[in-house]
């Protein structure tokens, strides 16, 4: 296998943008039904990847920045102490994020969330440290940066869409007597001022599309390890399914908590996915001249 070939190939792509589609095309038929079949505001499983479900977007963050510190230049040192800053402000705000994001959803000490989060920081760091050992230094910089890049992408893409769909969460349908569903290509603004006049959060109309679908979906950047150390190159399929695997599960439990519907989860799964794809196929486009 060509080693400057995209790990996510063109069937791949394919094959994600056909299931995206075919789910919202479901979707569009059983979003309520399926979610009042599923809706379970104490479901443990649920609110466990509630808590943790979206973690591989800060903790890609950890580990853009641990990259960007290990591939720091050497030869300009201006240079390489500027990258060293943003490399150590990425990792304190991802660590801050996976300590404290957890307690938002999970009824657990947060100082034992704190501890666990982390601990997965930590984690991360000596994993990718081992990682950029002996690899080239421009390779780790094109691998921290598309980290980085794919995140900030899918970030920015589905926080847009949310702030300007407006479309009411299953949860609020379920709970507020004013509240009704609107379907996805629905805008939801009708809704969204009045009951907001009343008092409801803005957060419940926010549930197109799904964010934590989209930063589950980042989970696929696992397939960059290879590049960092080739030996790991047999096991990148197994890799990138645990990725999809990820996603998968985190789009059910979202569900099931009645945050979104499958028409959510759907969208924010092509969104995440879409960002990683185009992002990695761009930073990855041309072989770098020093290898």
């Amino acid at each position: 296998m060509n080693e400057h070939a995209p790990f996510l190939s063109r069937k791949t792509l394919y094959g994600a943008i056909a299931a995206a589609l075919v789910l919202i095309a479901l979707g569009s038929f059983v979003d309520y039904p399926l979610s009042s079949a599923l809706y379970d505001a104490s479901n443990p499983f649920a609110m466990f990847f509630a808590a943790y479900g979206a973690i591989p977007a800060p903790l890609g963050c950890v580990a853009a920045g641990t990259l960007f510190v290990c591939g720091r230049s050497r030869e300009h040192s201006v240079h390489g102490v500027f990258q060293s800053a943003g490399g150590i402000l990425l990792l304190l705000v991802g660590t801050a994020l996976v300590c404290l994001l957890p307690a938002v959803y999970l009824p657990v000490s947060p100082a034992l969330l704190a501890g666990i989060g982390l601990a997965l920081c930590i984690g991360t760091v000596l994993l990718l440290r081992r990682l950029a050992r002996g690899a080239d230094r421009a390779v780790v910089n094109r691998v921290a940066l598309a980290i980085l890049l794919a995140i900030v992408c899918e970030l920015v893409v589905v926080n847009l869409i949310k702030i300007c769909w407006g479309r009411p969460r299953m949860r609020l349908v379920s709970s507020h007597p004013e509240a009704y569903f609107f379907p996805w290509w629905q805008w939801g603004t009708a809704l969204k001022e009045p009951l907001m006049a009343a008092g409801v959060a803005a957060d419940e109309f926010k549930s197109f599309p799904s964010a934590h679908t989209a930063n589950a979906a980042t989970m696929l950047l696992l397939g960059l390890a290879p590049r960092l150390k080739p030996r790991l190159l047999p096991y990148q399929k197994a890799l990138v399914t645990f990725g999809f695997a990820w996603t998968a599960v985190v789009a059910l439990s979202r569900i099931m908590l009645g945050a979104h519907y499958l028409t959510d989860t759907a969208v924010g799964f092509l969104i995440g996915f879409l960002s990683v794809y185009l992002i990695c196929r761009a930073v990855f486009r041309t072989p770098d001249k020093r290898q």
